[in-house]
């Protein structure tokens, strides 16, 4: 016979004794326990532990309970030490296996150590161990057998999924923790001694298939994550599990609904089941109500729980009485209830009188032609003039039933309980002291107020005016396709220059030393020096263009994207038109503004798919593209005049870029439908947006991201707002004609809110047949004087 089956029946033997002890001592100590209830006086010590279980050497009595309980989990140790054992001969390495020829001694040694073991135990207690044995493996649904041939040798194995299986009974003793944190590791845990438990090979998807079609048990086998092994379901776990999912109990033997049984009333018993001494508090007076009831006395003694007395009592009985009938007075007169009632009673509206079309007989004008009564019924009810269509009838009798009737009468209840009527004092309020106190607009000049000059030379309207940082001229662009320079105190034109396109705006740099004019028409941006100022700064603006000749093509920054080189132009159109430079774009130019310095300018294309935005730089002639991502949405965009800040106005929102962190600083919330101008105040803390519709928001950056005024007081869409760059007065200009100015006063305490004021409206140009009015509008660098550029070509000066 091998040493591995020997070995393994020789275990089994000794777990079978120990367990059939164990259970002996179990069952021996619940007996002593329930003959001890109800024994009155103390009985003498009795045996507990019969000879028979400790052996041919034991011959000690053991009478004390504690040593009962040792003795009882000494077993179970010596129990799970042996089952760990025999856990440890059936997962033995095959190496064991190849030593077991080559120690030929040691073999016949252990067949005769068998022989000697197989005759100690007697045949009873070797019998009732078996039979133990099987009656175990039968009842647990997860018991294996390790060797078919060996029909009395099984091991069962305890699965973390059994609800049954406790922490000692399971070979992996790393308790209830989730397995996944093993799933990097080689080892799924640590054994009894401390040692490390392999994971078993882990079968692919193939493998388990053959495996599943071989055996043939039909996918009942489950994965264990503590052993790592699969475990077959039995025929029972199958039933359990469908019981469960149908909602029934997961075992047949438990009756839920057996008969009640009343423990206490349906046996009379000699003795109560609780015979306990009553306690002395319930004898002893009580010591809390002592003292509740001497508090109660300490309040009378001091005065402040006054006892009733006999005439409070009378006064009470008498007051008890008194009957009087509530309705008893209703129709006297004296009555000063009364009277008070009737002097503030307000009698209820009566119902409306009916009408000559609400007669079965109404005359021929009454009656609705057919149009009417097919525009009657086609209209909602609270559209219709009355709630009925007339009829004729020829007499009374065949007048039907009125189907309106309930209907009339639920609402005349609505009317007289929903609506109160009440006598309210009416409040003699001045409605001059609920405006706010404005300051008179004289004594807000100077403004413009009156028109003074009118430039007249574009054929088209014009859609952009810039004055240059001297106040002496004037550029304005048209849909006429030119440029024109003015002369602003005589009105005089003293150049004119012809693009390619419709100029869409014009902007003139506002660094004085030079003279340059950037103008968007088409999908180009032209630079234009219009050689109208004096000759040093005509030869400060050659300088300027020619060194940036000379310097190579500058790409973008870092992680931005360069445009095509600009283009220089050359020839007969420098010399007479004055064009330096010519940028293209990828799509139309809406917009150019420049930097309060005059080193950089930017660009706007509103319907490209992207790159909307395009930063020049003068000095260096490159292109940058800020904004990389997809947005069509970009309507304007803005410099701030002291900080490194960038304005990007969209549709419906302001967006302030900060260029040295390349971050966005604040989104600013107009609550418009679409966004038509912007503008900054000088300050730099306050800014004006003009939308399409009608609205003029002010906002105070330092207070909100939403508007801190909402002005409605155009017609029609706003085309332009511009702030006044050293007076304190801004204005707005519309389709409507019209142009506003306003007094915008900004205080230098962050405590006080800036003051508005509307002090004056201009109509400045006439609408014309296109719907359109003021296009643009700005002010003078120096002087309190506006500009007006309107649709019929003309542009004028108000001062």
């Amino acid at each position: 016979m091998p040493r591995r089956v020997r070995a393994q029946k020789r275990t089994a033997g000794v777990v079978e004794d120990e367990e059939v002890k164990a259970e002996q001592v179990r069952r021996e100590h619940k007996a002593k326990q329930k003959q001890a209830v109800g024994s009155d006086a103390e009985q003498e010590e009795e045996e507990l532990f019969p000879d028979s279980l400790h052996g041919p050497d034991s011959e000690s009595d053991v009478t004390d309970d504690e040593q009962i309980d040792e003795e009882a989990r000494q077993a179970d140790r010596d129990l799970l030490k042996e089952l760990v054992t025999l856990q440890g001969l059936n997962g033995e390495d095959p190496s064991d296996a190849d030593n077991d020829d080559d120690d030929d001694e040691e073999e016949a040694a252990s067949d005769d150590d068998d022989e000697e073991e197989d005759a100690e135990p007697s045949s009873d207690s070797s019998n009732e161990a078996s039979d133990a044995g099987q009656e175990e493996g039968t009842t647990d649904p997860h018991t294996t057998t390790d060797d078919k041939a060996s029909a009395t040798t099984q091991m069962v194995v305890y699965s973390s999924d059994d609800d049954t299986s406790d922490e000692e009974h399971s070979l992996n003793r790393v308790g209830r923790i989730p397995m996944e944190w093993y799933e990097d590791y080689e080892h799924i845990g640590y054994d009894l001694n401390g040692k490390r438990i392999r994971k078993p090979k882990q079968k692919d998807r193939l493998e388990k298939f053959l495996d599943a079609f071989e055996a043939g048990n039909n996918g009942r086998t489950i994965y264990d994550p503590v052993t790592g092994k699969e475990i077959e379901l039995t025929d029972d776990d199958i039933n359990m599990i469908k019981r469960i999912q149908s909602g029934q109990l997961p075992d047949t033997g438990i009756n839920p609904y057996e008969d009640y049984v009343d423990f206490f009333t349906h046996e009379k018993m000699q003795t109560p089941v609780v015979d306990k001494p009553e306690p002395k508090r319930r004898f002893v007076p009580s010591k809390w109500e002592h003292k509740k009831i001497m508090k109660i006395v300490r309040s009378i003694r001091k005065g402040l729980i006054k006892l009733p007395t006999s005439d409070d009592e009378k006064d009470k009985s008498s007051e008890e009485e008194q009957y009087y009938d509530v309705w008893g007075n209703e129709d006297d007169p004296n009555d000063p209830r009364i009277k008070v009632r009737q002097a503030n009673h307000i009698a209820a509206p009566k119902v409306a009188l009916p009408h000559h079309a609400e007669s079965y007989n109404p005359p021929e004008e009454y009656l609705p032609t057919d149009a009417e009564a097919e525009k009657w019924r086609n209209a909602h009810e609270d559209d219709r003039e009355r709630n009925y269509l007339p009829h004729k009838y020829g007499s009374l009798r065949l007048v039907p039933a009125y189907d309106q009737y309930i209907q009339e009468r639920f609402h005349r209840c609505l009317d007289l309980y929903l609506c109160p009527r009440a006598r309210r004092i009416r409040m003699n309020v001045d409605p001059e002291d609920l405006l706010p106190k404005l300051p008179k607009p004289e004594d807000l000049q100077p403004f413009p107020s009156a028109p003074s000059l009118v430039y007249r030379g574009h054929k088209a309207r014009v859609t952009s005016i810039s004055c240059d940082p001297t106040g002496q001229w004037l550029v304005s662009g048209s849909d006429d396709k030119t440029i024109r320079v003015w002369e602003i105190s005589t009105g005089r034109c003293v150049r004119v220059v012809t693009v390619d396109a419709e100029v869409n705006m014009v902007a003139w740099c506002p660094n004085a030393g030079v003279s340059i004019v950037a103008v968007a028409h088409g999908h180009t941006v032209s630079l234009i020096c219009p050689r109208v100022a004096t000759a040093a700064i005509d030869k400060a603006t050659a300088v300027l263009c020619n060194q940036s000749i000379e310097k190579p093509s500058q790409g973008a920054e870092e992680g931005m994207r360069a445009t095509p080189t600009w283009n220089r132009i050359r020839g007969e159109r420098q010399d007479q038109d004055g064009i330096f430079f010519e940028i293209p774009h990828h799509a139309e130019v809406m917009q150019v503004t420049w930097h309060h310095k005059g080193n950089y300018f930017a660009s706007v294309m509103p319907r490209a798919e992207t790159q909307s935005v395009c930063v020049h730089s003068l000095n260096r002639q490159s292109t940058q593209h800020p904004f990389q991502k997809r947005n069509r949405d970009v309507q304007r965009v803005l410099f701030h005049p002291t900080q490194p800040l960038f304005f990007v106005a969209t549709k419906t929102h302001v967006r302030v870029y900060n260029l040295q962190a390349q971050a966005l600083v604040k989104k600013l919330l107009t609550g418009v439908r679409w966004l038509s101008s912007l503008a900054i105040h000088p300050a730099g803390d306050n800014l004006i947006i003009g939308s399409y519709d009608k609205r003029l928001c002010w906002f105070d950056m330092d207070l909100s991201i939403k508007p801190y005024k909402i002005l409605r007081y155009h017609k029609y869409a706003l085309r332009q707002v511009c702030f006044h760059k050293k007076y304190p007065i801004f204005a707005s200009c519309g389709d409507d004609g019209n142009v506003h100015v306003l007094h915008g006063m900004v205080y230098n305490d962050l405590g006080q809110n800036p003051l508005i004021v509307p002090v004056k409206i201009i109509k400045a140009h006439n609408q014309t047949s296109d719907g359109m009015g003021v296009m643009d509008c700005t002010f003078h660098p120096s002087q309190p004087w506006l500009f007006s550029a309107g649709s019929d070509g003309s542009i004028k000066l108000h001062v």
